[in-house]
């Protein structure tokens, strides 16, 4: 990062008065010599700043020691100069103990204090404890933001701004990309409040906000941020460093974007600046590595990032630590991209070697993991596919630690879809041990991968709902988090909407966020019951699945991986496991039939033809038998997008899977052994019917866009014939009835419409009615992490609801999502967009099953199948109309008390009333 140049300015008048003028001038002649080297020459800047120090040593005069030293350390870092940085620190340590009451009588107490410890943070980040440098840095912030803005000069100013930048820059290289992302924003607005024309210190931060891109795959943008940064290193020419670290970060990232002309340009002028013992020449050396890989020059890419692995041995002293690890992992992967997977297995061992701790190193460690268990598998041997499973497992070890560290959600998605090859190689090992030896344990192990790759935040999310029940935490605390989660969600929403100035809302969002992330720390740290509930990686194993499965029913679990689809099927008293290969083609009529369904318009020949296929690769070996009529499936990756109800059994006709089989969906076995656990309620129904005009002027565009549901009315009056409960209608269906009433219903269903937002998926709705007031009238993704429903079944009538953005392993992030979040145990729902009038009937037929005593999974099967033989004769067959709505989570039946049942015991009472009554007039002729 970039060393403040402004940061110690010569101190004025920190020397006692009554010293002599001739000392004055000495000092401030060796001050303009020692900062005339500063950042240059490392060794005559130590000199002067030496000379100082041992001058005003003889001179009594503490003050200019400690700027002397604290100067010393500013050149110290520049040049990574750990030793001289380590000794200065000690020096400084020692003297502010022994003069205490000398410097809590100075007015610059508080900027000494903060500049060792800004140089202690700088030490620490340098030897990669970001543990101890985090906490200094944290130590600069919580001194410096509660002073007011009269108590804030430059020098403090420009302290606490670095410090945001090193705390940032600290989350990024642990992965942590959506955290650190708050705080290079929360710095780039502080600078523009505090110093508009600190034009070094705003590009800083705008070439570590393009470092962070870079990470995450984002190059166009990345460039964006270097190349303004970059514009005005070259203009200004004072930030070497910054020109050399650019120049290096747009050279790999037109590397990344194969664009190797532009590449080679930003490389040379990075080496314009360089000398073979500047601190970064080893990172020009593993820049320069990967252009040779990508011009395929194998022996010089070996070459430079050997000299470069040579470079970080002499300035660590052959000590282990994490940029040697780095350096191993890259050659490793050089290898391995050439086909040599033994000497990449090699490099990656001693990556590993390079790893002290590794809770502390655990980003780089599982990387390393991950890369050597993909190497091993293709080595092809029993034994390697052993070692294979040793790794992995480590590796898993390695994630469930680090998992808790990960506070937002968007980086624990990155670290899981990071992490997901580990788990591929992992079931690879275990089918391929299993297919020579029959091993059951092998299938366990394979399962337990597949599980661990599953629903890992929202099954976190339902265990720490239930932590917070049982780990006697007190009620004031627990409200206070739920205040905090309402409040940022609410300001979220605010700043999303708005146009304009966002600076203000955007500060206190920043204060709200970190406020949340230090309550729960501290809820993590003080109550330990909470902690091990909340983050229990247990997953459920294949015995237990079984014990759980009813002889009618078939678990069917996908892991959808890179190169494969590993399938393990289990019935009560039978399991096995299959390999299917993916290749282009077969993705292609995985999305060629998602969009053949979606449509009313496309023949039903064709799709049929298309979804056979799909039968006979996913299904077909696996139903073998005819008993298990309920098929549970977890779904993963493309395979989320299809509906299995719709999939043509028949090579030569047309039978649906649903005519067969009733089908329902989970994000994994564990998951639904959880929402069985769930005590059922006395079912009632709510349900709600908004009324839509299309002419509804508000702040969101996409509610003007919203036109008329002709048949939700009538939707929600059938229901309720089946079932006892409450109907909010045109325009009492609104979003504050909604929340009022939530609690007093176990069934929840929402006929209206619903908004997916591509670019913020959090901020997928469901519209309710807009009565004449300015309020909308729209419930986000996002308020449902706010929301508790008890419900045992919501059903969302709308549009799309299943949809949202595909993540690896938790499926999509829709509406449906969001209230499993909420504490919903089944969740009817649909994958596009559906016809109103064809979901009112199926809506019916699905509820007065339900109320029948059928569960959930059967309702919804008997329903389509209905709806399909009442329409075998016209274009409302075609699976557009019916197979759109899916059920997921617990499929257990509703409790009997609704409409019919009391009917049912209406017609026994009138029963037993007449049968009685003819008794006693035979008694009493």
């Amino acid at each position: 990062m970039k060393w403040y140049a402004s940061l110690f300015s010569v101190l004025l008048s920190i020397t006692a008065f009554a010293q002599k003028v001739s000392y004055e001038t000495q000092i401030d002649e060796l001050f303009a010599k020692a900062y005339e080297h500063l950042y240059v020459n490392k060794d005559s800047a130590y000199h002067y700043f030496k000379e100082i120090e041992d001058l005003a040593v003889e001179n009594n005069d503490w003050a200019t020691v400690f700027e002397a030293l604290i100067s010393s350390n500013r050149n110290a870092g520049a040049f990574y100069d750990l030793d001289k940085l380590s000794d200065n620190l000690n020096i400084l340590d020692s003297l502010f103990l022994t003069h205490k009451t000398y410097l809590d009588t100075l007015p610059e107490k508080r900027l000494f204090i903060n500049s060792l410890l800004y140089d202690k943070g700088n030490y620490f980040f340098q030897l990669n404890n970001y543990r101890s440098s985090r906490q200094t840095f944290g130590q600069i912030i919580e001194s410096l933001e509660a002073l007011p803005d009269s108590e804030m000069d430059e020098d403090l100013i420009d302290l606490l701004s670095v410090s945001y930048s090193f705390i940032a820059k600290m989350y990024t290289e642990e992965g942590k990309y959506a955290l650190a992302q708050q705080y290079y924003e929360k710095n780039i607005r502080y600078i523009l409040q505090k110093k508009p024309d600190d034009l070094a210190s705003l590009n800083t931060n705008y070439s570590l906000l393009a470092e962070l891109y870079a990470k995450k795959g984002q190059y166009e943008t990345s460039n964006t941020y270097f190349n303004k940064a970059l514009e005005f290193y070259l203009k200004d020419q004072s930030g070497i460093n910054g020109i050399i670290a650019t120049a290096h970060n747009l050279s790999k990232n037109y590397l990344s974007l194969s664009k190797t002309d532009s590449a080679q340009h930003y490389l040379k002028l990075a080496k314009g600046y360089l000398n073979d013992t500047h601190h970064f020449a080893s990172f020009h050396h593993r820049v320069q590595a990967k252009l040779e890989q990508k011009m395929n020059r194998f022996e010089l890419a070996v070459k430079e990032l050997n000299l470069a692995l040579q470079l970080e041995r002499n300035k660590w002293k052959n000590a282990k630590n994490e940029s040697m690890a780095q350096i191993y992992n890259e050659i490793g992967d050089l290898h391995a991209s050439f086909g040599q997977h033994r000497s990449a297995v090699s490099n990656y061992n001693l990556g590993l070697d390079q790893i002290v701790d590794f809770s502390e190193d655990g980003t780089i460690a599982l990387k390393l993991l991950k890369n050597k268990s993909l190497a091993m598998n293709t080595l092809n041997s029993r034994d390697n596919y052993k070692t294979t499973l040793e790794t992995v497992n480590l590796g898993i070890k390695t994630l469930d630690s680090l998992k808790p560290t990960f506070r937002s959600q968007a980086d624990q998605l990155f670290l899981i879809e990071d992490a997901f090859p580990l788990f591929e190689a992992g079931l690879e090992a275990a089918y391929q041990l299993y297919l020579t030896s029959n091993d059951d344990s092998l299938l366990n192990l394979a399962f337990q991968y597949s599980e661990k790759s599953k629903s890992v935040l929202l099954l976190e999310a339902l265990l720490g709902a239930k932590a917070t029940e049982f780990a006697d935490i007190p009620a004031d605390v627990l409200e206070r988090e739920s205040e905090l989660k309402s409040e940022i969600t609410h300001l979220e929403k605010q700043i999303k909407n708005s146009i304009g100035e966002k600076t203000e809302k955007q500060d206190a969002l920043f204060n709200l966020k970190e406020e949340y992330r230090q309550l729960v720390r501290k809820l993590e740290t003080d109550y330990k019951s909470y902690y091990d509930l909340k983050y229990n990686t247990a997953t459920i194993s294949i015995l237990e699945t079984q014990q759980d499965l009813a002889k009618t029913e078939l678990l069917i679990s996908y892991f959808y991986g890179n190169n494969a689809i590993y399938v393990i099927s289990l019935g009560s008293n039978t399991k096995d496991m299959l390999k299917i290969p993916i290749d282009a083609d077969f993705e292609a009529s995985i999305k060629k039939a998602y969009r053949l369904l979606a449509d009313p318009k496309t023949d039903v020949t064709a799709l049929s033809k298309a979804t056979h296929k799909i039968y006979v690769r996913l299904l077909e070996p696996i139903l073998k038998s005819e008993d298990q009529k309920k098929l549970i499936i977890i779904t993963d990756g493309l395979l989320n997008y299809i509906p299995f109800a719709a999939l043509n059994t028949a090579p030569e006709d047309i039978s649906y899977l649903a005519e067969k089989h009733a089908i329902s969906y989970v994000n994994s076995a564990t998951l639904l052994s959880e929402l069985r656990q769930r005590h059922p309620k006395e079912h009632s129904v709510l349900a709600f019917a908004p009324s839509f005009d299309g002419t509804v002027s508000v702040s969101n565009a996409d509610r003007g866009k919203l036109l008329p549901l002709p048949n939700n009315k009538k939707e929600v009056e059938q229901i309720l014939t089946s079932f006892n409960g409450r109907s909010f209608i045109d325009n009492e269906a609104t979003l504050l009835n909604f929340k009022s009433q939530l609690s007093s219903f176990g069934v929840v269903h929402l006929a209206t419409h619903a908004i997916f937002d591509d670019a913020a998926p959090e901020y997928s709705y469901l519209a309710f009615s807009q009565n004449q007031n300015a309020t909308e009238n729209l419930l986000y993704v996002a308020d449902l992490y706010n929301l508790k429903i008890d419900a045992d079944l919501v059903t969302l009538s709308a549009c799309e609801s299943g949809l949202g953005d595909l993540k690896r392993g938790e499926g999509f992030m829709s509406l449906a999502r969001g209230f499993f979040y909420s504490g919903a145990a089944s969740i009817a729902s649909t994958l596009w967009k559906i016809n109103d009038a064809s979901t009112t009937a199926l809506m019916h037929g699905f509820y007065i099953n339900l109320s029948k005593g059928d569960s959930k999974d059967v309702a919804l099967q008997k329903a389509q199948v209905e709806f399909l033989n009442t329409n075998r004769q016209n274009g409302f067959s075609h699976p557009y109309y019916w197979s759109g709505f899916v059920i997921s989570g617990n499929t257990v039946p509703l409790s009997f008390f609704n409409n019919w049942t009391w009917a049912l015991i209406g017609v026994i009472v009138v029963l037993v009333a007449i049968i009685l009554y003819l008794r006693t007039r035979k008694r009493n002729p």
